[in-house]
């Protein structure tokens, strides 16, 4: 590896350690609220809400007019503005018209200070000093700048357990990332203290301007006044429910004040102001982009209140021109570099500026997610991992989940293209989930029958892209290796997520239909496929002599990598089977030693299906026992149940087919093990030991949410 290349891995690898390390420690933060209760989360969680439900309030702001514009005028070229909602009968829409609770405005989570603060220094780096750039601004500072706000809280990804965890402390800084980011991280830190214990006692800051001190700390305030313009500018507050306006209120919230944002936008205000009197602010790439745009906009809002709607909304002063007015939006080429860590930060802004509503149906945030995919690519692959899986790790879901009626923004694969090229525009449409659900699974198919793995370079050169149309999941073309390992990756944190937080899921997703359907029949249909032609791949490279000489092989460190992330995706698919083999054990009423005896026939590849059906689908899980499950409320009616399909009515028979296939894909998994040699006794023992503690956390979460009532 050359010089060059092992740098670039090495600042890859503690920029998505980065990612992943305020994943864990800051996604429960927001904005003016702080750290916020899981009951706080659990009402953001994804989830279907009649728009009659929706406060008032809400269709006051232009966020409110412009869901009603899209709701209810959608046929019309209407200004939202010209919407009078006092004039509108929500009421007789009844619960029949459902939303997508992303499209609500929230409270930002705290992780994109730091997404804002990479993108700002980065833009001194690359245009400050009057367009010459500051190369000794490098991504250790950044780095620092970044996870300064972890120092001193639990990292919540320590083990399977939210319960248990490590704090970040000195000693766990410095063992990933190094000691000269640990000390700058602390050295941040304590000049932020500083710096606001002058500004509170009205005496002039003495920040020394060494190691771009002045420059981070600007960066650091105004992105923080970013966040609380925007929630500032949506009136979020007016609308909470009001649980959450008590927590808001417990935590010193005014909030029935007319403006009750005012006094937390008043303080950022006045911190990024007096940070920008620090003499060695870069004034080009930093202090002028965020002083005309931001500051100015802010400053109106407090001067006159009626002025605040302006900060936000999709064309918000305080947000969409500020985004857009940073040298790294407004200069930065990424079509020309594809492959490097400036385009994962663009990709990381683009993310968050899409996104910033999203919630999953679990207690991350969708940029959460984005950067636990990056934090697990990172451990998994090691050095074979490169800038552009990170950066389709922060835009796999921008498209998709960016929609008008997902988060209310229009974002299309034309708007990636144009802001990251062709290329990565075509690799965000593998990873784009199209309208009709089978074209994942048919472009999962080709992949699978394809002679050979493609790399990007390959499928996407620019003179071919040309020429081709982009669509999600195009089923014309395979998968490329990168969209292979994001995709897997996706999955990963996707089953991590409902194992952690199972009592987070509403609706259909808190039962065993919903998710063996979801695991075997949607996601399974195009991950199993991927599984099996990355395992031939390997048998390939192992059986034959001259795989080194073939055109399209794939170098031996990836390999080691799809291998260290095939075993991983094994066992998160076991390890989510197994939590939701415990849920249709409570569907059903089991006991203890009942639950263990469907797990463990589900699990035995030496009982055949005939007889794994008369022991456990017949005998085991009876119309009796299911019958008495509804009847105490543990399950709303038997659709929500595997055995039966969604629609089903009281009289309609069970049909074995999706678990029958569910219990066949966990089976080969077993085999697939064996093929590759990860089946030894160490990792077996570790991997039962590990679906015992999703047992126990599973047992523990529900009965303290008392979903687990007695019969």
């Amino acid at each position: 590896m050359t010089p060059s290349r092992a740098r670039l891995t090495r600042d890859l690898q503690r920029l998505a350690r980065a990612y992943g390390l305020l994943a864990g420690t800051c996604d429960s933060e927001r904005v003016i609220a702080g750290t916020i209760s899981r009951d706080w989360i659990a009402k953001e969680v994804e989830h279907a809400v009649p728009l009659a439900a929706l406060p008032q309030a809400l269709f006051a702001t232009q966020r409110g007019k412009d869901l009603l514009a899209t709701e209810l005028f959608d046929d019309e070229n209407i200004d939202p503005e010209t919407i009078d909602p006092t004039k509108i009968d929500l009421t007789g829409l009844g619960t029949g018209h459902l939303i997508n609770s992303n499209r609500i405005p929230k409270l930002e989570p705290r992780i994109h200070v730091a997404v804002l603060v990479a993108n700002i220094l980065l833009g001194v780096r690359l245009y400050g000093n009057h367009g010459q750039g500051v190369p000794s601004l490098d991504n250790d500072i950044l780095i620092a700048a970044m996870i300064q706000d972890a120092i001193g809280k639990p990292y919540l990804f320590s083990s399977l357990s939210s319960d248990e965890f490590e704090f970040v402390d000195e000693d766990y800084l410095h063992t990933w990332f190094g000691g000269r980011i640990a000390a700058l991280a602390f050295r941040i830190q304590q000049a932020l203290l500083e710096f606001e214990a002058a500004i509170n006692n009205s005496t002039q800051p003495s920040i020394a301007a060494d190691s771009h001190m002045h420059s981070v700390i600007a960066a650091i305030y105004s992105a923080r006044l970013r966040l609380s313009a925007r929630a500032a500018g949506d009136g979020v507050i007016g609308f909470l429910e009001p649980s959450q306006r008590d927590e808001l209120k417990r935590c010193g919230v005014g909030i029935d004040d007319d403006f009750p944002e005012e006094p937390y936008l008043r303080h950022d205000y006045q911190l990024a102001d007096q940070a920008f009197k620090l003499s060695a602010v870069d004034h080009y790439a930093l202090r002028e982009p965020l002083r005309n745009t931001l500051m100015i906009a802010v400053a109106d809002a407090l001067e006159n209140p009626d002025k605040r709607e302006r900060l936000s909304g999709r064309r918000g002063k305080a947000v969409h021109e500020v985004h857009l007015n940073l040298p790294i939006m407004e200069y930065f080429v990424a079509s020309e570099s594809p492959n490097s860590l400036e385009t994962v930060h663009l990709a990381s802004l683009e993310m968050m500026r899409s996104l910033e509503k999203g919630r999953r149906k679990s207690m991350s945030t969708m940029t959460a997610h984005a950067f636990r995919i990056a934090a697990m690519a990172e451990r998994l692959l090691g050095e074979a991992l490169e800038p552009l899986v990170v950066s389709l790790a922060m835009l796999h879901d921008v498209v998709e989940d960016g929609s008008r009626r997902v988060t209310g923004y229009d974002h299309s694969l034309k708007k990636i293209m144009f802001r990251f090229g062709g290329p990565i525009a075509a690799m965000v449409s593998e990873l784009t989930d199209a309208t009709a659900l089978t074209e994942g699974a048919d472009k999962a198919k080709a992949t699978l029958n394809h002679p050979h793995l493609l790399s990007p370079e390959q499928q996407y050169n620019v003179t071919r892209f040309t020429e081709m149309d982009i669509q999600p999941t195009d089923k014309r073309q395979p998968y490329t290796l990168s969209g292979i390992v994001v995709k897997l990756l996706d999955t990963v944190v996707s089953l991590e997520e409902g194992i952690r937080d199972p009592e987070m899921m509403k609706g259909w997703w808190r039962h065993s239909g919903a998710r063996i359907f979801w695991a075997e029949n949607m996601r399974g249909s195009i991950v199993n496929p991927l599984i099996e032609r990355m395992v031939q791949e390997m048998a390939l490279s192992e059986s034959d002599p001259e795989y080194s000489q073939r055109p399209h092989r794939v170098n031996r460190t990836r390999l080691l990598a799809g291998r260290a992330l095939i075993d991983s995706t094994l066992n998160y698919l076991d390890l989510y089977t197994t939590q939701n083999l415990a849920i249709l054990a409570d569907e059903y009423c089991l006991d203890a030693g009942q639950r263990e005896f469907l797990i463990r026939t589900f699990n035995n590849n030496n009982i055949d299906e005939e007889h794994f059906i008369d022991t456990v689908l017949s005998e085991l899980l009876t119309e009796e026992r299911l019958n008495r499950s509804i009847a105490a409320g543990r399950v709303p009616e038997r659709a929500y149940v595997t055995l039966y399909p969604k629609g089903a009515c009281n009289d309609d028979p069970v049909d074995f087919e999706t678990f029958l296939a569910y219990r066949k894909s966990a089976l080969r998994r077993k085999v697939i093990r064996k093929e590759l040699g990860t089946n030894s006794s160490d990792k077996i023992a570790a991997l039962d030991l590990r679906n015992q503690q999703v047992l126990a956390m599973y047992d523990q979460k529900m009965q303290a949410t008392e979903l687990r009532n007695p019969v």
